[in-house]
């Protein structure tokens, strides 16, 4: 990825996935993943959550998703 895309994903996209309510599945899927994988297993998760998240904001900027929404 590159350096902005990088930058966008530790100050916007992240945050704001995170700041997103969890009910109780989400929060016992997270809770699996966390506690049945190893610290390396969990870069590698975390990288490719990175990916898939930052290539999803950059579908919905050239499809133009969400545009005429008001948040």
């Amino acid at each position: 990825m590159s350096d902005f895309m990088c930058w966008l994903y530790d100050h916007y996209i992240h945050p704001y996935l995170q700041s997103q309510p969890m009910d109780d599945g989400d929060t016992f899927r997270r809770s699996l993943l966390e506690s049945g994988v190893t610290p390396a297993q969990r870069a590698d998760v975390e990288a490719v959550l990175r990916c898939c998240a930052c290539q999803s904001f950059l579908l919905g900027l050239r499809t133009g998703t969400g545009l005429g929404e008001v948040l």
